[in-house]
């Protein structure tokens, strides 16, 4: 009983220290947001601001009306399409379960190979610019994104949560496959759901790369690309070769250490408040194939 008290503690003790290295990095990164960009050049980053400013935030905030357009954006497009990608994913999980299903191998193939094989983003493009038409194109930002990493462990789950004799029971009933997915495998598949939905959304959250490549209209733009654009006109102003008064003048106006730390409070903020209601399916969702029951 000593032992196992004692091997707690060290085990409480190595958790809060990992909790405190990955906390440490993001007060520190609060901290810089309110401080003003010349004692961050000077001084350097501190955990309390050695002076006070809000010059990074009004910088981001002067978006206004962008910012929360490209915010609404996001938004919708995280929902949308993690929804969508679920759906997708979820089905093609369930016909992978059965055992008698005709082509589980052909398609177990099909599946594993996107894992090793990829087009790359210049025949993505080309596909979908001239084929599908989807430049500046709000459609192309919500996509399903079909993980074959996420199908599987949505396909280990109802392998090793839904009994079979539930399915057989239920066409037993006189229920057809789509009846069976909705009612009865959807239903309890919902650990699995909420844990790889939320890495799906992560994804749709953090996506800038679409938009920089397809979006043009300012009103389309999500939000990471919106900031991303930030940070390009950052680093533009901050070129050396902009050695004229006007350049040197408006990058006097510019803060660009608050404003970048500004720019990534406002990108990760949304995730760190929504994290702790998905962290029991999201640690679930994460050992779900080492026991199968």
């Amino acid at each position: 009983m000593k032992k196992k008290t004692v091997g707690q503690i060290v085990l409480l003790i190595v958790l809060a220290v990992l909790a405190l290295a990955c906390l440490l990095p993001m007060l520190l990164v609060l901290a810089a947001s309110f401080s003003s960009d010349h004692s961050l050049r000077v001084k350097g980053f501190s955990f309390v601001p050695l002076e006070w400013s809000t010059e990074g935030w009004e910088y981001v905030l002067s978006m206004g009306s962008q910012l929360l357009l490209s915010y609404r954006n996001t938004i919708c497009i995280t929902i949308v399409g993690t929804a969508v990608s679920l759906f997708f994913m979820s089905m093609l999980a369930y016909a992978l379960s059965h055992r008698n299903f005709v082509l589980r191998k052909e398609f177990s193939i099909l599946l594993l190979g996107t894992m090793l094989f990829s087009g790359g983003q210049l025949s993505h493009y080309m596909v979908n610019t001239t084929i599908y038409h989807l430049k500046d194109n709000m459609l192309i930002l919500f996509l399903p994104a079909i993980s074959a990493m996420h199908v599987i462990i949505l396909r280990t789950y109802i392998q090793g949560n839904i009994a079979e004799a539930l399915v057989e029971s239920a066409k037993i009933d006189g229920a057809g496959e789509f009846r069976i997915y909705a009612q009865v495998v959807m239903p309890l598949l919902l650990p699995a759901l909420a844990s790889v939905g939320f890495m799906v959304a992560i994804g749709y959250w953090n996506n800038w790369e679409t938009g920089y490549l397809y979006i043009k209209t300012q009103g389309k733009l999500p939000l990471q690309t919106l900031l991303m654009q930030i940070e390009k006109k950052i680093e533009m102003l901050n070129n050396p070769d902009m050695s004229s008064v006007a350049a040197a003048q408006i990058w006097e106006s510019v803060p660009e250490l608050s404003a970048r730390m500004a720019m990534l409070v406002t990108v990760i903020g949304p995730i760190m408040i929504a994290y702790p209601f998905f962290q029991k399916y999201f640690v679930q969702g994460l050992t779900v194939g080492s026991v199968k029951g």
